[in-house]
């Protein structure tokens, strides 16, 4: 897989799945998360399996620190092909008592971390090499729930803006997958919330769907793909 792929998000419970899955393959990977100690440790797992790497502590809600990120893969590659936008962030709690911190981070994590990302991602994009945006929305974006209302509708909006981006990047030959998974386990993002983990999916199942959604010929786009835990599905 000779492709420069940009993962976002990457030591977070789907990002290092999905470098476990993909670096076997000899891919160029560009590492970004928040988390130092967590990015390096993937970053030189990714290199023992076979990628070449470079990381970056990025903080996504960040222009700057987007921009950086983005500076630092054209240096090291000359371009970037994929990205993976993985950062995803809930809250749950009673509208009448959230704070309106929690609604900020929500909204600025799934959504405004999506736009810087793809902003930066646009202009280090090449049209002959295939580019392609992979993004994390929920099954929460079109299936409402009672805990975590914010995060549904802040999924909603990562949907809609993949769309109307999707439409936008067309000209760039931009490819535009938005990934719909329903309830994985991941404890990251769950916390000590008691949610039946034993009923819902797992990173890798995540991993597997992106895996497949990157190995597509570059005459095929794959709009949006929706699935979950059948033993959740029916509770």
């Amino acid at each position: 897989m000779n492709r420069v792929i940009v993962i976002t998000g990457a030591a977070g419970g789907f990002g290092s799945a999905v470098v476990r899955k993909i670096a076997p393959s000899g891919p160029k990977l560009a590492l970004a998360d928040m988390n130092e100690e967590s990015l390096s440790s993937l970053a030189e797992e990714a290199r023992s399996l076979g990628a070449e790497v470079v990381s970056k502590v990025t903080n996504t809600c960040d222009e700057a620190s987007v921009a950086s990120l983005f500076d630092a893969v054209k240096e090291a590659y000359g371009q970037a092909d994929v990205l993976l936008n993985l950062p995803g962030l809930s809250v749950a709690a009673p509208i009448a008592e959230m704070a309106v911190e929690d609604y900020d981070k929500i909204v600025d994590v799934n959504l405004k971390g999506l736009f810087l990302a793809a902003k930066h991602f646009t202009n280090a994009t090449v049209a002959d090499r295939n580019p392609q945006l992979l993004l994390i929305s929920s099954m929460a974006a079109t299936r409402a729930n009672p805990n975590a209302p914010v995060y549904c509708a802040a999924k909603a909006a990562v949907s809609m803006f993949a769309q109307g981006y999707a439409l936008q990047a067309m000209k760039n030959d931009i490819r535009v997958t938005t990934i719909k998974p329903g309830p994985t386990s991941t404890k990251g993002f769950w916390g000590d919330r008691p949610v039946p983990h034993e009923k819902f999916m797992q990173t890798e199942d995540v991993a597997n769907v992106i895996e497949f959604i990157l190995n597509q010929p570059p005459h095929i786009v794959m709009h949006e793909i929706c699935f979950e835990s059948f033993a959740f599905f029916k509770k």
